[in-house]
């Protein structure tokens, strides 16, 4: 099984992460965890530095730099070159682990071409979705604390994140979770239950439960500003979506 994290940055991804690679799933190694736990993780991003340089290479391939932090986004291209290291990182990984996956929140532009090179490899039917999803206000408080950027191009930023991620996984058959980092910070070992039965696996409530912390979510509240009507609408889809 392949199990891809999608979620916007800040957005609660290394959580969900975190816990899958203690139950089993695993997401990287020592060595391709990066970047290293900082304050605003303390417990490790548990993101995959081998997908997060394609995807990267992918999108500086079609022009759009994640450091820049626009909100336009070109829909993304990707070369001979770059579907050739996706296709030997996939392989990498399929021989090593019956049970991988990664999270990078940069898979939320690049998912569509993740899943041509899973389809070629005859991988497709392999892989499961968890999409996790955070109040757009809450993200863009967070970004504007770590990169100084404005509360509207965070939350835009945002809009874009998400998007891309959910018109991906409606207009196409890859099983997927919705979830939201509210729901996991308030009661974990139930959203985890969810987590788990939907991939079929069991899971240990202890490692859940050390693991999650409800105190790591410090931007619920402060600065605020009018929510821009496009990004209220799609947080309420997002809420159907993840009651089902």
């Amino acid at each position: 099984m392949i199990t891809i994290v999608l979620g916007m940055h800040r957005s609660g991804t290394s959580v969900v992460a975190g816990i899958l690679h203690f139950n089993k799933v695993t997401m990287g190694t020592y060595e391709t965890f990066w970047p290293r736990p900082l304050p605003q993780n303390p417990k490790g991003f548990y993101e995959n530095y081998d997908f997060r340089k394609i995807n990267d290479t992918i999108l500086r391939e079609s022009g759009y730099n994640t450091k820049h932090y626009k909100t336009r986004i070109p829909i993304l291209e990707f070369s001979k070159n770059s579907k050739a290291k996706m296709i030997k990182t996939i392989e990498k990984y399929e021989s090593k682990f019956e049970n991988w996956g990664w999270k990078d929140p940069r898979t939320c532009l690049t998912i569509s071409n993740w899943m041509v090179v899973f389809q070629e490899m005859d991988l497709i039917e392999k892989v499961k979705i968890i999409f996790v999803s955070r109040r757009s206000l809450s993200v863009a408080r967070s970004l504007k604390k770590r990169n100084d950027l404005p509360l509207l191009q965070g939350v835009n930023l945002w809009k874009v994140y998400t998007e891309r991620a959910i018109n991906f996984c409606e207009s196409n058959n890859i099983p997927t979770i919705y979830l939201s980092f509210e729901g996991i910070l308030k009661k974990p070992v139930s959203e985890c239950e969810k987590i788990f039965k939907f991939l079929s696996q069991s899971f240990d409530k202890n490692v859940v439960n050390d693991f999650v912390d409800e105190n790591i979510s410090t931007n619920s509240s402060g600065e605020s500003f009018d929510i821009p009507e496009n990004i209220v609408i799609l947080e309420k889809k997002i809420e159907k979506l993840i009651l089902g």
